[in-house]
Parts: structure tokens; C-alpha cells; sequence
């Protein structure tokens, strides 16, 4: 972590310096507020800790620590005012602007000490929230065990997706995906080689589609993907690469090798309407990929068919 120091005092500057460097910071510093200002927008995203002098030539410290509150940064950046100002009014209005502590000049290193541990522990608590908020994020959206997009969160990226298209006039395509005799699997193996099936896919799925594409499990042993931008025979060549990825390499389950196969059924329309229409839209697109992957099981399985083949 940074530390940024803006002090015009040579002397007072370098005891914070060897202050902030002895609890671990890395120190930026400045002599003057718009040195100090555009040290922070370079290097925004990694200072922790702002030290600011009050009194300073050019821009003072209070206006620095308005600019940093407006600034776009990752994090919560801890302001230290360092002043010889007294007055209540004056310390009112510091941390009013945006500062989280102040210390009178002249002040003793201790104190100093204890004030840059506070803005650390502060800068590791939000860390620590900060992960936890991701963890609850990823679990909010995700499949717990396959680790794709879950049902809810599909259909709110594919409503968004063809919502795109549709502004774009350009092709969107749905493929279902069912793994064919999955039923067997379960009731030969159990479900924990189940399990291990469906991520061992799952996976397959993710290597064999481009970043953009998106892939959510649907149901049981159902996915579904949606599909940019593939016109005429190229989102039937991506369905099939999709096809190939599963049956192309047996799947080692424990002490067993396992021969699976998927079977597909493919949409794609040039989507038109507004935004309250994308549920409908989704959920046409949706019926006719489900019948093109009815007419592929009925067919023998283990096959793309595209709706009105």
C-alpha cells in the first residue's frame, strides 16, 4: 500500500516519510497541493493514505481533500489533516470536507504512529468487506456446483444481450444443451459420479465458447448458451464445435471412462423491441431452441438441430 504525503515543510515531510515507511507504506510526496493532486491521479488506485498539510501555496490541503472525496477511486482512501490550526470551526470544517482525523502541529511521533495504524486497520477492514461482498456476489449468481451463471442470473445477462441486438439489428442465437441418458449415469454410478459429470461439461462448455458468449446450467442436466453476432452457418459450426468438445474424449469418472454425449437444439433471430419486450423475446427463443433439441433426441441424439430445419 502507498501513502501519499503532501507537506511544503522539508524537515516535517521527511519525519512522516520515515514514519509512514516504518509501518510499511510505500511514500509518494509532494510539496504542494497540485503536486500532490496529480501524484493521486496517477496512482489512485494503490494510495491508502492521504497525509495532508493544511497550509500550503497553490492549492491547500483542503481543497486536495475535496478533490480526492470526488475522485473515482477502488477503495476507501483514509485523509489525515496535519495542521496548526486549533479552532473547533476550523477542525469542524476539515472533517466535514472529507477528512477522517486531523493532528496539531507540532505534533509527537507516537501520536503519529497510532493515527496510521487507525487508517490501516480501516484500510484492512474494507478489504476483508470487500471480499466477502465478491464471495456473496459470485454465490448470488452462480450455479454451487457447476460454477456457471445460475437460472436467475442467465436470463437477466441473456435479456440484456438480445436487448443489445436488437439495437444493433444483429443476430442472437440460443442453443439448449441436454446430456444425453444422464438418468443412467446417476443410477449406475451415483450421483456423486453425476456430479463429477456435470462439472467435467461444465468445464468442456466454458473452453469450447469464445468470451463473449454467454452459459448458464438451465436445469438438472440442461445448459443453455446464448450467441452473439452468428449468422447462417457459422452458429450451426459453433453448436457443433460445442457437440464435439463432450463426445470427442471420453470422460474419466473414478476408475471408470465414460463415453457422453450431448444433445442440442439452436434459435437465432435478429430480436425487435424495446426493453419491457426481452422477457417475451427471451422466452420465444427459448420454446423453439427446447422444440429444435426435442426433434434431436427424437432424431438419435448426440446432434445439433436448428429450429425450422
Amino acid at each position: 500500500m502507498k501513502a501519499l504525503i503532501v507537506e511544503d515543510n522539508l524537515s516535517t515531510r521527511l519525519i512522516i516519510k520515515k514514519t509512514a515507511e516504518s509501518e510499511g507504506y510505500e511514500v509518494l510526496e509532494a510539496r504542494d497541493g497540485y503536486e500532490g493532486w496529480s501524484i493521486f491521479q496517477k496512482e489512485k488506485d494503490n494510495i491508502y493514505i492521504a497525509l495532508l498539510d493544511w497550509m500550503m501555496p497553490e492549492m491547500d490541503g483542503l481543497e486536495l481533500c475535496r478533490r480526492i472525496r470526488e475522485a473515482s477511486v477502488t477503495h476507501y482512501v483514509y485523509i489525515l489533516f496535519l495542521t496548526s490550526k486549533r479552532g473547533i470551526e476550523d477542525i469542524v470544517k476539515g472533517l466535514e470536507t472529507g477528512g477522517d482525523d486531523y493532528m496539531t502541529k507540532p505534533f509527537a511521533r507516537k501520536e503519529l504512529v497510532s493515527r496510521i495504524r487507525v487508517a490501516s486497520r480501516i484500510s484492512v477492514l474494507e478489504r476483508k468487506l470487500n471480499d466477502a461482498n465478491r464471495k456473496l456476489h459470485i454465490l448470488a449468481i452462480t450455479d454451487p456446483l457447476t460454477g456457471l451463471l445460475n437460472r436467475r442470473e442467465l436470463f437477466r445477462r441473456l435479456e440484456k444481450e438480445i436487448c443489445r441486438a436488437s439495437r444493433e439489428k444483429n443476430h442472437y442465437s440460443l442453443i439448449i444443451i441436454d446430456i444425453d441418458y444422464f438418468k443412467r449415469v446417476n443410477d449406475t454410478l451415483g450421483h456423486t459420479s453425476g456430479d463429477m459429470v456435470l462439472i467435467e461439461i461444465s468445464d468442456r462448455l466454458k473452453a469450447a465458447l469464445r468470451q463473449y458468449d454467454v452459459i448458464g446450467r438451465y436445469g438438472g442436466e440442461e445448459f443453455l448458451i446464448g450467441v452473439p453476432g452468428a449468422k447462417n452457418e457459422s452458429r450451426k459450426k459453433i453448436a457443433e464445435r460445442i457437440r464435439a468438445s463432450i463426445s470427442n474424449k471420453p470422460f474419466k469418472i473414478g476408475d471408470n471412462k465414460l463415453d457422453i454425449t450431448i444433445s442440442l437444439g439452436l434459435t437465432s433471430a435478429v430480436p425487435a423491441g424495446n426493453k419491457k419486450d426481452m422477457p417475451h423475446i427471451l422466452d420465444a427463443m427459448i420454446e423453439k431452441a427446447d422444440s429444435a433439441l426435442y426433434m434431436a433426441k427424437n432424431e438419435g441424439r448426440n446432434r445439433v438441430i436448428e429450429y425450422g430445419e
